[in-house]
């Protein structure tokens, strides 16, 4: 009994010190792109750095804090540093880390995108792909 009463001990405290605290997040900072949705829409499928031109490129912006319902600016830059293009995404609810949705670039060329949080001007990650 005694034996059963020691490794219960022992349980509980492996569970109770692996518990995350609540400064450390499962999410990170980063941004990626695509060619779709999975079909939860929760994820990308074709991730990768180079897209046709015209043809839609699906973001996937993650904040390792809590977005707390921000928009989401994608700040486009060609590759010299020239601003290209910016555009606010709408954030459909209050809470959470992810935001997923779509842009399209007409014209050729290495481009760097940029996910900012509108709500504090926090900018969370970038990326660097190409259109041809």
């Amino acid at each position: 009994m005694k034996k059963i009463f020691i490794l219960l001990l022992l349980a509980l405290a492996v569970v109770s010190c692996s518990k995350k605290s609540d400064s450390t997040s499962e999410f990170s900072n980063n941004i990626r792109l695509g060619t779709g949705f999975t079909s939860n829409y929760m994820d990308l499928v074709g991730v990768g750095t180079s897209f046709p031109v015209e043809s839609s490129i699906y973001f996937r912006l993650e904040s390792a804090d809590d977005m707390g319902g921000s928009a989401v600016r994608i700040k486009i830059d060609k590759q010299d540093g020239t601003p290209y293009a910016s555009n606010d995404y709408a954030n459909p609810q209050s809470y959470g880390h992810i935001l997923l949705s779509t842009f399209s670039i007409p014209t050729a060329g290495s481009y760097k995108a940029t996910g900012i949080l509108v709500t504090g001007l926090k900018t969370v990650s970038s990326i660097n792909f190409t259109v041809y």
